[in-house]
């Protein structure tokens, strides 16, 4: 018996949110992670003009393959979106939307958008299986008068010098999670309005936060909380403090 409309899209997001995790963190072999490939059909375009696939077979070879060599590092997804559209009874379209990114220590620096669209089908016992997976290249994150390749190595440097002033901040132990993010952010010199939306929070709570950190070491808005963080950023201890203590040395 078929799923109602609802349930089959929570089930199609679902699984594609699952198949993207298991794909790109490596979570799962390639076997598993098709292990619901539809045997009725089954295509997958990658986001190498190369990688196009008319059956399970050949995506099974290819991508374990590019697995064994490790061709590819394990990549962190966030910042993710997932649509499902109803077609028929039977045929689900899930549009995926979400950043990727290599972590620091694969030494390999990747950070670009990205976009899937999966097509997924229910038989009559309810159970969902995957038609077709299309891995869109990131071509509409490219300004109206900038080439492709120009966009990516602008975007992957920008990530990159996010990486390296990451390894500079050092948090400071005294304030919360939340503060430290917003610090570092300030740092990069990003606006409320920028580090609300980068955090997904609201702008008066950025105000807020940053208000908390002037109090707390007695300096009169943000410019003089920069000089501050800037004049402590190669100082000394583990604790900035108005009177006594400074950031944790570098």
């Amino acid at each position: 018996m078929f799923m109602d409309a609802n349930n089959f899209k929570g089930q199609a997001e679902i699984l594609a949110r699952n198949i993207n995790h298991d794909f790109y963190e490596k979570r799962k072999t390639i076997e598993e992670l098709l292990d619901q490939a539809d045997p009725r059909g089954f295509s997958w375009i990658g986001s190498a003009e190369h990688e196009i696939f008319y059956d399970l077979k050949s995506a099974k070879r290819y991508f374990s393959e590019q697995r064994r060599t490790m061709a590819v590092p394990p990549i962190d997804i966030h910042d993710e979106k997932y649509t499902a559209q109803i077609l028929t009874p039977e045929i689900c379209v899930v549009i995926c939307e979400y950043v990727v990114e290599t972590p620091p220590d694969t030494e390999q620096v990747i950070s670009e958008h990205q976009r899937v669209t999966f097509v997924v089908r229910q038989d009559e016992d309810g159970k969902i299986w995957i038609c077709h997976i299309h891995t869109s290249n990131p071509w509409a994150l490219m300004r109206q008068d900038e080439y492709f390749p120009t966009k990516i190595g602008r975007r992957n440097y920008e990530y990159m010098e996010e990486l390296m002033q990451k390894q500079k901040f050092k948090e400071i132990k005294e304030l919360t999670k939340r503060q430290n993010q917003i610090l570092f952010q300030v740092m990069q010199g990003k606006t409320y309005v920028q580090i609300a939306e980068i955090l997904g929070i609201k702008e008066r709570t950025v105000r807020y936060h940053i208000t908390e950190i002037c109090n707390r070491y007695h300096v009169a808005g943000r410019k003089q909380l920069m000089a501050y963080l800037f004049e402590y950023s190669s100082s000394v201890d583990e604790k900035p403090a108005s009177a006594g203590s400074s950031m944790t040395k570098e």
